[in-house]
């Protein structure tokens, strides 16, 4: 077992909105950092909405769950995860191909590792396509916020285009989506969500604003 982690990269706090993507995936798509090039932090940045027929509600200040209204980067990891659940003792657990590793919830410094012969990867449910979330039972891919008003889908909204999406249980309006982000997992408060994908990780905190919860 080996918990020698990537070093972290630095982080852009500011929420952009709604409608996002991962900042770390279109910086390389144009350049790779070297030797000289310091690493670009990482962060949410702002995209298009998704074209869909579901409700684009936006924030919802009255749920109280982090990703529901603004929140605020406060620490990446660069080791990826396809899948993430939260664990008892402010741990987070992912699955990546041929490994699972743990995180401490609350910096994303990671704490454990455990390499498999045998894929966990190879598991995790397939993610929905985004039109097939406005009726019927929420996929086994979702993932419940603390009180169950809110949950974490992994969709496609093109065949080429991944995301998390964000929305109320109750009448499936989205409140948020996050392009190239496959897997999110709250704090067992819902003040704390972790999403992630093959670039990394994010933790994201509910952030007080002025006149809201």
């Amino acid at each position: 077992m080996s918990t020698r982690s990537i070093p972290p990269q630095p982080v852009l706090p500011d929420d952009p909105g709604p409608w996002s993507g991962i900042l770390d995936v279109l910086q390389r798509r144009g350049m790779r950092p070297g030797r000289r090039r310091a690493e670009p932090p990482n962060g949410l940045m702002i995209m298009p909405p998704p074209h869909t027929e579901l409700e684009l509600a936006g924030f919802d200040p009255s749920l109280g769950i982090a990703g529901t209204d603004r929140v605020k980067v406060i620490s990446a990891a660069r080791e990826p995860a396809l899948g993430l659940t939260t664990l008892d003792g402010d741990r987070i657990q992912g699955i990546a191909r041929l490994i699972t590793r743990t995180w401490a919830l609350s910096d994303l410094k990671l704490v454990g590792e455990d390499r498999s012969e045998t894929d966990p990867a190879a598991n995790l449910p397939p993610a929905a396509v985004l039109s097939d979330l406005a009726d019927g039972e929420l996929p086994a891919s979702a993932v419940l916020a603390p009180g169950g008003q809110v949950a974490i889908v992994p969709v496609y909204e093109t065949p080429r285009i991944y995301s998390l999406v964000i929305l109320r249980t109750q009448d499936r309006g989205i409140c948020r989506v996050i392009r190239w982000a496959r897997a999110g997992t709250w704090s067992q408060d819902g003040k704390l969500l972790v999403i992630g994908g093959e670039w990394g990780l994010l933790a994201l905190e509910h952030a007080v604003v002025a006149g809201g919860e």
